[in-house]
């Protein structure tokens, strides 16, 4: 199968294509997907920097999102069939044509919803929607304040956030991001954090926040958080016995869930740019940084 594989960690030479890389056997667990789209996530780029750790053995195959149609189905699987849509983040190769994926972190990709939309929202945008409705479990009516909410998983969160009822959402952006996101939602306070500070602009503390950033930025969150709150990072730990840290667990029913919402309006996703599946674009979107939007490869 054709493939793109990491040779080395390092910048976006490491890279390199492979036309004969094995097709994956699928244990009786997984299905085999025939890739239509994936996207570049923040994780994707940091592990093929060594940001996440080397300890993997290269060379490998990079990328954590997939979107395509079932090929095969393993003994044990049950409720997806040869021919579904589906989309699942697994942990890495989704850099190449067929991915073997457990059924656990699969979902059907409904009617009306894009591979290239499924591939985009299945690990930041599953991110944002777990931190809302498990991590952080809001409630209608609390005051929610989510940082970088022009990213997938922000912007995922923010309008979780409101589906579920929230009453005040604040969120950070700066720049080209914040503009976005004020004409995306009039109701939403958004704070450009290079010209405000959190304690300025929230006077009214609130219940729950998602820290995307950590650092300064988690510990200026806490200065506004209820002494009862809630605060969940998905980069940093704290003491304070209201932080959690956590991160996503690739989950299917709740992935189904969110591309439900997709389906039906309540999400709207982001794509900055969609390319064809080739080394020349992978290394091209590797290197962007501070895209508003997400970024896709298609496959042909």
């Amino acid at each position: 199968m054709y493939a793109i594989e990491m040779k080395d960690y390092g910048d976006v030479d490491v890279f390199a294509e492979v036309t004969d890389a094995k097709t994956p056997d699928i244990k009786p667990s997984q299905v085999l997907v025939k890739q239509h789209a994936t996207a570049i996530d923040p994780y994707d780029v940091k592990f093929r920097a060594g940001i996440m750790g080397t300890s993997a053995p290269t060379p490998l195959i990079n990328g954590s999102s997939v979107a395509g149609d079932i090929i095969a189905v393993g003994s044990e699987v049950s409720d997806f069939h040869v021919g579904d849509r589906v989309a699942a983040s697994p942990h890495l190769k989704s850099y190449a044509e067929f991915v073997a994926v457990n059924s656990k972190q699969l979902a059907k990709i409904p009617d009306g919803v894009s591979y290239e939309t499924a591939a985009a929202v299945v690990l930041g945008g599953q991110t944002g929607y777990q931190m809302m409705t498990t991590d952080l479990d809001v409630r209608p009516g609390e005051s929610v304040l989510i940082h970088g909410g022009a990213g997938s998983v922000g912007f995922t969160a923010i309008q979780v956030a409101q589906t579920i009822g929230a009453g005040k959402i604040y969120t950070t952006a700066s720049g080209e991001s914040a503009v976005f996101l004020k004409s995306f939602n009039s109701h939403l306070h958004v704070i450009d954090y290079k010209k405000e500070s959190l304690a300025t602009v929230i006077k009214d503390k609130v219940d729950v926040v998602l820290d995307t950033i950590g650092g300064k930025t988690l510990t200026d969150s806490l200065n506004v958080l209820q002494l009862e709150g809630r605060l969940v990072s998905i980069v940093d730990s704290n003491d304070d016995p209201r932080v959690t840290n956590s991160f996503m667990k690739s989950n299917g029913q709740q992935l189904a869930a969110l591309l439900q919402m997709v389906a039906s309006g309540d999400v709207k996703v982001n794509i900055a740019e969609v390319a064809p599946f080739n080394v020349v674009n992978l290394k091209e979107f590797h290197s962007r940084q501070h895209v508003l939007g997400k970024l896709v490869l298609k496959f042909s």
